[in-house]
Order: structure tokens, then C-alpha cells, then sequence
């Protein structure tokens, strides 16, 4: 049974390749870039299939990563603001001591 079936695609693929040789050349490319657009879609569904596990991943990673990072800043802020006694307030995920709201005085 397999036998026949590797007989059967070789068979299918000598035949293929014997009609292509035997196409014009405007024909020729016009089946070659259809090729290559079908293979461009399957591959494309391919990724779609098995990269959404992946790109979930990627997604929930980068999170975790931005979070760390804020926390880190906000409590590296935070201790420095103790030790040097500058107020300040969180506007979300920036830190802006009150010293920033005076007035410059120009030169």
C-alpha cells in the first residue's frame, strides 16, 4: 500500500514537472507565481495556527517586564525620596517630585 502510493506521487510529480517544462514562458510564470502566493498563504495560515500560543506568551512577558520595571522605578523614587526628604506625587506611572512646580527665576 505505501509502496504504491510513493509510486503513485512520484508518478504525479514527473508528470507536473513534465507539463511545466512544456508550458510557454508566460505560462510558466504565471503558474510559478501562483505557486509561490499559495505557498506565501499556506505558510502565513501556518504561523496563524501555531504562533497565537507564542505571540500570547511574547504578550504576557513584555507585561510582567514593563510591570517589574515600573515597580522597580517607583520604589528605587520612592527611597530616594525618603533619604533626601523630597515630596513628591505618581501621576500614573511617573514620578514628579514638587520641586519641579516652582517658579524658575530668569537670568
Amino acid at each position: 500500500m505505501l509502496q504504491t502510493l510513493l509510486a503513485a506521487t512520484g508518478l504525479a510529480v514527473c508528470v507536473a514537472l513534465g507539463v511545466h517544462m512544456a508550458l510557454p514562458y508566460r505560462a510558466r510564470a504565471w503558474v510559478d507565481s501562483g505557486r509561490a502566493r499559495l505557498v506565501t498563504w499556506v505558510r502565513i495560515q501556518v504561523t496563524r495556527a501555531t504562533g497565537w500560543r507564542r505571540h500570547q506568551r511574547q504578550t504576557r512577558a513584555a507585561a510582567q517586564e514593563a510591570e517589574r520595571v515600573i515597580r522597580r522605578a517607583r520604589e528605587s523614587a520612592l527611597h530616594d525620596a525618603r533619604d533626601s526628604r523630597i515630596d513628591g506625587e505618581w501621576t500614573g506611572n511617573v514620578y514628579r517630585p514638587k520641586s519641579f512646580d516652582k517658579p524658575k527665576k530668569p537670568h
